[in-house]
């Protein structure tokens, strides 16, 4: 493992060689919790609880909306594996956490084979969601004379291993036997459920991430945070 301490002082995290997995998991792990409650000092935004930008989606027949979304646990997350690749440019992390999702949402059409019609409050919590999220990467020099990465575009997958619990407010205008129905069948068959409809939530998740990774890299050279 090679890791020097950093003098680097916005994140409590030792440099390493981008490609030392071992170092850049440790790493990764320290600076997760500091990371997500935002850097102000360098722009980056509280990402934890993170507060989402407004979903609309119409996927297999249900048209959904959530606004005034917010997303919790990533700074309890575990860092699972750190991969960087300096030739090819690109760096993976893995990684799983718990979480829970609640805004207002809005939905009509079916979900998987039942009607559904709502307007109300939902909450969703996700037990040992697993993310793989991969980067692409160029480097240039900016204003300061010193190499920054600039990210190019990313990529995620996701899989909720353990459990989903849904609960949805105000389900068919308040009818309570139609609501028990659908919420005893959604949380029967939650994996489904996350895996057909999850992604647009993701989606909202990935891009506020990638925007504030690009801001950090922005503020801080390669030689700031790695030993080269």
């Amino acid at each position: 493992m090679h890791c020097i301490e950093s003098v680097f002082s916005v994140l409590p995290v030792d440099k390493c060689k981008l490609e030392d997995s071992a170092c850049m998991i440790t790493a990764f792990q320290n600076a997760m919790p500091v990371f997500f409650s935002g850097l102000p000092e360098i722009g980056v935004e509280v990402l934890d609880v993170m507060e989402l930008d407004y979903v609309e989606f119409d996927l297999s027949g249900l048209k959904f909306t959530l606004s005034d979304g917010r997303l919790k646990g990533h700074k309890n997350a575990t860092i699972d594996d750190v991969k960087w690749d300096t030739e090819k440019r690109r760096f993976d992390v893995i990684y799983h956490l718990d979480s829970s999702v609640k805004g207002h949402y809005t939905a009509g059409g079916s979900i998987l084979v039942l009607p559904i019609t709502g307007d109300g409050q939902m909450k969703l919590k996700l037990k040992n969601m697993q993310i793989h999220f991969y980067i692409e990467y160029d480097v240039e020099k900016a204003g300061d004379g010193k190499d920054h990465i600039v990210l190019k575009k990313y990529d995620f997958d996701f899989d909720v291993r353990e459990n989903a619990h849904f609960e949805l407010s105000n389900l068919f205008n308040g009818n309570k036997e139609l609501s028990k129905i659908i919420h005893s069948f959604l949380n029967e068959n939650w994996k489904q459920v996350v895996t057909e409809f999850g992604r647009p939530i993701m989606d909202a998740t990935a891009k506020k991430f990638f925007k504030n990774i690009n801001i950090f890299f922005e503020k801080n050279s390669l030689e700031d945070i790695a030993i080269l």
